[in-house]
């Protein structure tokens, strides 16, 4: 018997029909894999990541990007109701100074099935500073005065110095550096206590994490 006649009959007689349900077969697969879907433009936190070592972030990064997301209306409404999706750059390749960067789909972490379809920004710069390290003087800053009779006696900062890291560029401009204010109103014993430094809104980071200020409060002699 030969084989190959029946296989040819087989997919050669009634193509049309055969064509026709081919078609038909197409069309109900998109209809059903495609209901229920929608989109959804969402405003999402923007992270920066593996920052290179002995760099710091300069200047004014955006916090957010608009993104668009194609998906099933069940996963979107779960994304809506506190599923995180993320922006993350990825700096490991920048250099110091202006780095023109590119965020894609890719860039985007979104829960599997979700399409990415626009995203704005999709070009921000990034610019980075090498870090420094230096070593200032720290000067104790009083708020308010002993109570009545009493008065200080003295103050002093253990270390007397700390060594301070930070961009280069804000370095430059730093001269010292002050605890924020410690209130003495009332006081009539000595204080000593571990303060909060003022980093004057600067990104800088202590290196010292046990700095020590004592207040030394007498009784005023009459």
């Amino acid at each position: 018997m030969d084989y190959s006649v029946d296989v040819r009959k087989l997919f050669l007689e009634n193509w049309g029909i055969k064509l026709a349900s081919l078609v038909l077969s197409l069309a109900l697969w998109y209809n059903v894999t495609s209901k229920g879907k929608m989109e959804l433009t969402l405003s999402v936190p923007l992270e920066l990541r593996n920052i290179p070592q002995g760099m710091a972030v300069v200047g004014d990064v955006i916090k957010n990007l608009d993104v668009r997301l194609q998906g099933q209306e069940r996963v979107l409404r779960d994304i809506t109701s506190g599923k995180k999706v993320v922006g993350i750059l990825d700096l490991s390749t920048a250099k110091a100074g202006e780095n023109p960067m590119s965020i894609g789909p890719g860039d985007i972490s979104a829960p599997s099935g979700v399409a990415v379809t626009r995203i704005s920004p999709s070009e921000i710069s990034v610019a980075l500073e090498r870090l420094v390290r230096k070593s200032f003087p720290v000067r104790a800053r009083l708020r308010g005065t002993p109570a009545d009779g009493y008065a200080v006696a003295g103050v002093s900062v253990t270390p007397s110095r700390i060594t301070v890291e930070g961009p280069k560029s804000v370095m430059k401009t730093l001269t010292g550096l002050q605890t924020m204010p410690i209130s003495i109103s009332g006081a009539s014993r000595n204080i000593s206590l571990e303060p909060r430094i003022d980093y004057q809104g600067k990104p800088l980071n202590i290196l010292e994490k046990n700095v020590t200020v004592r207040i030394s409060i007498e009784k005023v002699a009459k």
